[in-house]
């Protein structure tokens, strides 16, 4: 009797590998599924007796099975199809979507769908908060007293929408929360209601298919900077005008709505003597824990309709030497939002470094032992308070 389960077992568990072995490479590949889902799809597990008797090769399998089937990206729009169905309420689709911040670390997040855009949907992480402030705290008592302290945190436009309290948190509560128990030296810079008059007064100050910011939108965050910061800022009149037309962002990838094609965006970018400079450049993507420096770009055209025009991208380390008004040094700790506020702070200050905790792979103690900071700013989008492993990231590096 144990012999003739024992032999069953066998035979169901190679039938098993053979389905699944016709089910991959029977079917064609569909090598756009990692691309649209923005992750490494899972690669066949090793076989071992270990691995078979405790369940782990099935498991792995099952997900290999999953994440390599053919046609896999028309099934999860069938799906996602059918998501969209199920949320559809007065307002928009409520869809899941891929979030991430770009750590690595894959969280299940919903997107708002309407008529003409597509948003974020911030809903708070009491935890998450905490280590972000305990992190902001951390560097007030860490940095040199002769180094000035900022946060900003950047909310987004759903929440200036009437009806964000009936898919959401509200953002401009998390933000005051926030601001009231960070470390008193730290001096904090509210762009909430800045942002909100002139989205209601229909200013193009937030994408219609990316999660950023335009860099109009900076522009008025950089004019609240200069109030707290206390430098003198350029006005806008004072920029030429440049765009680049036909931008669809990351979120228009996530949220399977075709329609939103029609809504594109233009990326529209500004720039004078002041800011349309070059920088020095170092990242560590090339050989790990090796930096490769070369020379960046404030506005890198090359990139055409993206958002990575400005600065490139995601750069780990960025030194920018301008002949900004001030004679002062700003340090800034930072997401991607700061990418289309940077070129508006190169023309108010003299030197600008900025780190990027997510692929920087040195310290922030040893670049203040060789250069003089005079301010030090700390600044995220609401939504990047939520990734624990990137608040970790932000303390980790100093």
């Amino acid at each position: 009797m144990v012999t003739a389960k024992r032999v069953l077992t066998v035979i169901t568990f190679v039938l098993f590998l053979v389905a699944g072995f016709v089910t991959v490479v029977i079917l064609p590949k569909d090598d756009a599924a990692a691309q649209k889902e923005n992750r490494n799809l899972a690669e066949m597990p090793a076989v071992s007796l270990g691995s078979i008797r405790s369940g782990e090769f099935s498991t792995d399998f099952e997900t290999f099975l999953s994440d390599n089937v053919g046609y896999r990206s028309r099934f999860t729009d069938i799906s996602s199809g059918y998501k969209n169905i199920r949320g559809i309420n007065s307002f928009g689709k409520i869809v899941e979507s891929n979030s991430d911040l770009g750590t690595g670390e894959t969280n299940v997040g919903r997107l708002l769908v309407t008529d003409d855009r597509v948003m974020e949907i911030y809903t708070a992480d009491k935890d998450a908060q905490r280590e972000y402030i305990d992190m902001v705290d951390f560097y007030a008592q860490k940095l040199p007293e002769s180094i000035k302290m900022y946060s900003m945190i950047i909310p987004t436009q759903i929440d200036f929408l009437p009806f964000y309290n009936t898919v959401g948190d509200s953002e401009k509560e998390a933000i005051n929360y926030f601001y009231d128990n960070f470390n008193d030296r730290v001096t904090n810079i509210n762009v909430y209601d800045s942002l909100k008059a002139h989205f209601d007064g229909g200013e193009y100050v937030y994408f219609r298919t990316d999660h950023h910011w335009t860099q109009l939108g900076a522009y008025y965050a950089y004019h609240k900077m200069s109030e707290a910061m206390d430098f003198m800022p350029l006005y806008i009149d004072e920029f030429e005008k440049g765009e680049a037309k036909d931008f669809t962002g990351y979120l228009y990838s996530q949220a399977e709505a075709p329609y939103l094609y029609d809504h594109r965006d233009t990326i529209e970018y500004y720039r004078n003597a002041l800011n349309d400079i070059s920088f020095d450049c170092m990242t560590y993507s090339y050989i790990p824990g090796e930096p490769f420096a070369y020379t960046g770009k404030m506005f890198d055209l090359n990139k055409g309709a993206s958002y990575t025009m400005f600065l490139g991208g995601d750069q780990p380390y960025i030194e920018i030497n301008s002949n900004g008004a001030t004679n002062r040094t700003l340090m800034m700790l930072k997401d991607s939002y700061s990418n289309a506020l940077i070129p508006w702070l190169a023309s108010s200050y003299n030197k600008i470094i900025v780190i990027d905790a997510r692929t920087f792979d040195q310290t922030i103690t040893d670049i203040l032992n060789s250069t003089p900071v005079d301010d030090f700013l700390i600044t995220n989008y609401i939504l990047g308070t939520n990734f624990r492993d990137y608040i970790k990231m932000c303390r980790d590096i100093y």
